[in-house]
């Protein structure tokens, strides 16, 4: 047998256990594929224990630090892709928030927005991090307007993707099931429930492994109880973002994506309105989660709005909030 069928063999071979391995074992395949993903988008995973928080997060790119704050049931894979186009400018640090991903905790917490906030700061207090660039999206965003809201000094601007927390915006398909006491979307309990958020969430849905798909809904279930707790303390136990949006002095780039099914568009106009220094961006075709929809685009909309700032720091009348 020559050189060339061995090789075609080996390959066969190498496909077969890896077909067995994600049919069997989906989980540490899936965690495999997850971290195979970082390490190619420049990314570290890494740990710091802060009180009785052991918090998980990534680490990569170099430049002034860009803190990404993910949504509900998420965790800080979210900003992977659209870091790709982001590690030659900034330094970007993305924690699972308590609750989700792999961060763990001791003892009870208080998941209101004010709570979430503070953590964040402790967190960067830790990681010995005194001023940064921050940014979230759906429930980040909140927890990022939050952040802004207590420690104006230490965040130099905002992006708030699609941010939740405000109330007086339409509601969107997801929270219309909400408000009729149907399930809510948001809260995954089997397989089905996943693939059922993960559709409302994109209009074209990215590519997902089905080891990746099956890990994630599993995980998600494991912590379903939990997330009924955190999402009625942010709607219910935190002040909606329309009571401290204007007191937010902070520069701020919104972003949000004309079919989101999850948070009504709307709430651009909305923010916006409250919001003293911010720039807006509509992406068409996009839904609730532009950084992994369209992340190239995504990352281009904070790279021309911090170039942006950058020049109207020196000369105001240029950036044009």
């Amino acid at each position: 047998m020559n050189m060339l069928m061995w090789l075609l063999l080996g390959l066969a071979v190498a496909a077969v256990l890896v077909l067995v391995a994600s049919r069997l074992l989906p989980s540490p395949f899936a965690r495999l594929l997850l971290a195979l993903e970082r390490r190619a988008c420049g990314f570290s995973s890494c740990w710091k224990r802060v009180g009785t928080i052991d918090w998980h997060y990534l680490d990569g790119g170099r430049g002034d630090v860009l803190v990404l704050l993910h949504g509900f049931n998420a965790d800080a894979h979210h900003f992977v892709r659209v870091g790709r186009f982001l590690r030659n400018r900034f330094r970007i640090l993305a924690p699972d928030l308590p609750g989700f991903g792999q961060t763990r905790y001791s003892g009870e917490l208080s998941f209101d927005v004010d709570a979430q906030a503070q953590r964040v700061l402790d967190w960067l207090d830790a990681l010995e991090i005194d001023h940064c660039y921050l940014g979230g999206n759906s429930m980040g965003g909140y927890v990022s307007a939050a952040v802004a809201r207590l420690a104006p000094d230490r965040v130099t601007a905002l992006w708030l993707l699609a941010p939740g927390g405000l109330q007086e915006a339409p509601y969107a398909e997801l929270f219309q099931e909400v408000a009729a006491g149907r399930h809510n979307p948001l809260v995954v309990r089997n397989q089905a429930d996943f693939e059922r958020l993960v559709d409302m969430c994109f209009v074209h849905r990215p590519w997902m492994p089905r080891p990746v798909r099956l890990h994630l809904a599993e995980r998600a279930a494991a912590g379903c109880e939990r997330a009924l707790a955190i999402f009625a303390a942010l709607r219910f136990n935190s002040p909606p973002l329309e009571d401290f949006a204007a007191e937010i002095s902070t520069p701020a780039l919104i972003v949000w994506g004309d079919h989101d099914r999850v948070l009504h568009p709307d709430g651009l106009e909305l923010l916006a309105s409250l919001m003293p220094r911010r720039q807006t961006r509509l992406m068409e075709a996009t839904g609730h989660l532009p950084m992994l929809e369209h992340p190239r685009e995504c990352a281009g909309t904070w790279l021309k709005f911090q170039t942006d700032l950058t020049s109207g720091l020196r000369h105001p009348e240029s950036l044009g909030m």
